[in-house]
């Protein structure tokens, strides 16, 4: 957003609440042989997929989730400081920008234009705390009121607070809010898809089942298992189909009993101002690389779930 309003304003102001980490952007163009070569070599889409989701592998999942055994993210932040050298020429506004926190603790950044934005000589970039928003602009921690004449709001994902997870009510067995279950329980599912009490409901983005993966392998595999489930309840003839809570308490303390080798939780994310973090402390991702996530989406226990007919 901000190199997009840049060269349209007067004077634009950025007040930044953490700096982030922005690594440069791998994103040369599409020619024409290569667009020809993925059109009509076979198995060409299928290695370029696999050669992407590789690239992704080693910049999140992997360093993120295993990060006490493979320390990956060390030279990933050397790339992202010699960007920051490279694209900003102020060194005060460099050390503004400069993260105090592990690369992976919150969503990082892939842009080459970013960090540029910041040498133009209409850009300010504010790092003192909002202290409110005043009639004619937005007030600073040191007292400073900036004027402003639009207000653009850019402020982050509200992804664990009350009413967004989930966005709307849902009960289940006994009328049973899940917003107030997970609020008791924590956020849990069994491998992200089930949660006990709550029959019939399926999940994509539930909680232990994103891995920071692509997004493409995440719908994939959840879809795998619940098409795995549905399969099983037409053979059987059952119309509720049931996560047994010892099967959703054993995936639950797995992924807690692998939390330790995580970036989150090796003590440098405390300035991060994640979203990653819910207000239990945790986060609900899922602690795997992303083969281990399809082989279980294929191979989960079935009698894992109760599958049973309702009366007529």
């Amino acid at each position: 957003m901000i190199p997009s309003i840049a060269p349209q304003v007067e004077q634009l102001i950025v007040f930044q609440r953490t700096p982030i980490w922005c690594l440069p952007k791998l994103d040369a163009p599409l020619n024409l042989p290569l667009r020809l070569l993925l059109k009509w070599l076979p198995g060409a889409r299928l290695a370029t997929r696999a050669l992407s989701q590789l690239f992704v592998e080693l910049t999140f999942p992997l360093p993120a989730h295993f990060n006490g055994v493979l320390p990956l993210t060390g030279g990933a932040e050397q790339l992202a400081l010699r960007h920051l050298r490279d694209q900003v020429d102020d060194p005060e506004i460099r050390e503004k920008l400069r993260p105090r926190y592990s690369l992976g603790c919150k969503r990082p950044s892939f842009s080459n234009e970013y960090l540029a934005t910041f040498n133009r000589d209409n850009v300010t970039l504010e790092t003192s705390p909002i202290e409110a928003i005043t009639p004619g602009g937005v007030l600073t921690a040191d007292g400073v009121e900036h004027p402003v004449d639009v207000l653009v709001l850019a402020t982050g994902f509200k992804v664990f607070e009350s009413g967004n997870m989930p966005p709307f009510p849902i009960r289940g067995a006994g009328g049973v809010d899940l917003e107030q279950w997970w609020d008791t329980n924590r956020y849990q599912a069994y491998e992200g898809v089930s949660v006990p009490g709550f029959p019939n409901m399926f999940t994509i983005l539930g909680p232990y089942g994103f891995n920071g993966a692509s997004y493409f392998h995440l719908i994939e595999t959840q879809m795998r298992h619940v098409v795995r489930c549905l399969k099983r309840a037409r053979e059987v003839g059952a119309t509720r189909i049931e996560v047994s809570t010892e099967a959703n308490d054993r995936y639950f303390h797995s992924m807690l009993a692998r939390r330790h080798n995580q970036v989150f939780f090796r003590g440098s994310c405390a300035t991060s101002n994640s979203y990653y973090f819910d207000r239990h402390g945790d986060v609900p991702f899922r602690a795997s690389p992303s083969i281990e996530a399809t082989w279980h989406s294929a191979r989960f226990d079935l009698d894992d779930y109760r599958f049973e007919p309702l009366p007529a």
